[in-house]
């Protein structure tokens, strides 16, 4: 059994975590690029440096050949880097857009507040399992001056009366705390430590109850989320896939769904004087005889 939701010094795993989480390259969202590309181009840097070499000492000769094969590499890398990821975002139904159409630092979710110079790339945006959501990569520098780049996705949820951050603890560390108090829910499976922050407690227990708990337990890799009002937020580590951080949104979302559903709405009871049969009940008006 895990420790308890809530504000407590940073854990050796989350320090070593932060360290993790900052120190991720931009582009491992990419796929490699071909190596025949980068054959090609060696092949085609080659010939020039040949044909210069006739001309200018060899010394000179030897800058611009690495320099070429530095420049083509550069240039093949970004172009394959942008092709693989429209083709990943349009398999699954999303658009891309490599600056933020949307200013979505401007949004009112704490985490936005709480990084230093932040800025938005490769924003994927459009209808996902029935959800309308935005996908996106977030750079920003973390409390020790560092640059680091994170996966995140925003997607609408049932309305909360008050905002609400559950994070692990790591995220404490790299950013800072949450702008909300510290609110005890209860105790999640697993080794990892998460905080739940809300101006209402009441709120904060009932949406973090025994299933959100068994469910970020679960988790392998350290996230976060946020609720605002009727958008839910998702922040984590750069993923191998254009998902991961949309299937991490859409479980929150049904969680905190199922968790926000009022009671008793489900059906309403049969009335107490009613028949089964269709005949009078209690209090029906008799006809006279």
């Amino acid at each position: 059994m895990g420790s308890a939701l809530a504000a407590q010094p940073p854990s050796p795993r989350a320090r070593i975590e932060a360290r993790l989480l900052s120190s991720v390259p931009p582009d491992s969202d990419t796929w490699r690029m071909n190596p025949w590309l980068r054959m090609l181009a060696a092949f085609g840097v080659a010939i020039g440096a040949a044909l210069f070499l006739k001309v200018l000492p060899p010394l000179i000769v030897l800058v611009f050949f690495i320099g070429g094969i530095a420049a083509v590499n550069l240039r093949l890398k970004r172009k394959v880097k942008g092709e693989r990821a429209e083709f990943r975002s349009e398999a699954i139904g999303l658009k891309l857009e490599r600056q933020d159409p949307f200013g979505l630092t401007g949004y009112p979710f704490a985490l936005f507040s709480r990084c230093a110079g932040p800025s938005v790339e490769d924003v994927r945006w459009g209808t996902w399992r029935g959800h309308e959501v935005k996908r996106f990569d977030l750079a920003c520098s973390t409390r020790s001056g560092e640059r680091a780049r994170y996966a995140c996705a925003i997607a609408p949820t049932p309305p909360a009366s008050v905002p609400l951050v559950v994070e692990a603890a790591v995220w404490g560390t790299l950013l800072g705390d949450p702008p909300f108090e510290a609110v005890e829910v209860g105790a999640a499976d697993g080794e990892r430590r998460y905080s739940v922050r809300c101006a209402d407690p009441g709120f904060a227990r009932a949406l973090v109850g025994p299933e959100m708990l068994r469910w970020l337990g679960g988790l392998d890799e350290p996230w976060g989320f946020e609720i605002h009002g009727s958008l839910a937020l998702v922040y984590g580590p750069p993923s191998s896939g254009v998902e991961e951080p949309l299937e991490r949104l859409h479980a929150f979302v049904s969680l905190a769904g199922a968790a926000l559903t009022p009671v008793g709405t489900e059906a309403v009871p049969p009335r107490p004087d009613a028949t089964s049969d269709g005949g009078e009940g209690l209090g029906a008006r008799s006809e006279p005889s």
